[in-house]
């Protein structure tokens, strides 16, 4: 039976080393959650109630927190004006601090009713940054058998989650062109799990999980459209990945 899971169970954990109080404590981020491996929180709290002060970890932990009720547009910019507290956001949770700001950035525009906002700007920057680079690959891929000698247009768009993501693309003798639009969720649902382009499909939604390894797709193909010209087509598909650390994906569309 499918079921859905919560936004941080793809994500592999990640841990970084901070130095505190003359020693070494990893601070690890886990199932959405950060963690001071070295500390019991409880302790740590009561001793600030009696005049202590915030140990490293601590800090570590304080700046997660804050950094989510600071200006969207400081984002990129902290660990620059940080400067030697640059440590407070280590670059080893970069992955899921990123991740969790597209979701922040994703909330605030639907709850503007998909205005043009500030957030919706960050947003679209981030999922062309990490977008483009998987729809190039899917094109060229694709390319050579549509028989197209060059790609005249390849674009990545941020698209309101009403509605339905896809890419819109087309062929004639000539030039290719497509242009994918998909939803914020698309980093954390797809770019995340390391399906944006499996055997050659590019994914531009999930459907559902069966597992964490067995997810059904929403996947881009190229089909004949006429003589001599294609379209991008957008079809439910299965994918799943091989068993092992090092296990790939796969893709097989559904017959139906």
């Amino acid at each position: 039976m499918s079921r859905t899971l919560r936004w941080s169970d793809a994500i592999p954990e990640s841990t970084a080393v901070i130095d505190c109080g003359g020693e070494q404590h990893r601070v690890t981020w886990r199932r959405g959650k950060v963690v001071l491996e070295a500390h019991d929180l409880g302790a740590e709290r009561t001793m600030l109630i009696f005049g202590g002060e915030l140990c490293q970890c601590m800090r570590v932990l304080e700046m997660w927190v804050e950094q989510f009720r600071m200006p969207d547009d400081l984002y990129a910019q902290m660990p620059n004006w940080l400067g030697e507290n640059a440590y407070l956001v280590p670059p080893e949770l970069d992955l899921p601090r990123r991740l969790a700001m597209a979701r922040r950035w994703e909330r605030a525009w639907k709850f503007e009713s998909w205005l043009h906002t500030k957030q919706s700007d960050l947003l679209a920057a981030e999922l062309k940054d990490k977008a483009l680079g998987p729809l190039r690959q899917h094109i060229a891929a694709w390319k050579p058998r549509t028989g197209a000698r060059v790609v005249s247009g390849c674009q990545v768009t941020l698209l309101p989650t009403p509605h339905t993501p896809g890419v819109e693309g087309s062929t004639d003798r000539v030039a290719m062109r497509a242009t994918a639009r998909l939803h914020g969720r698309w980093l954390v649902d797809v770019w995340s799990r390391g399906i944006a382009v499996v055997d050659d499909a590019f994914v531009v939604r999930l459907e559902a999980v069966r597992a964490l390894d067995d997810l059904t797709v929403s996947a881009v193909r190229w089909e004949p459209n006429g003589v001599g010209t294609w379209s991008a087509r957008a079809a439910l598909a299965r994918v799943w990945r091989d068993s092992g650390p090092e296990g790939g994906w796969h893709l097989a569309w559904d017959a139906t």
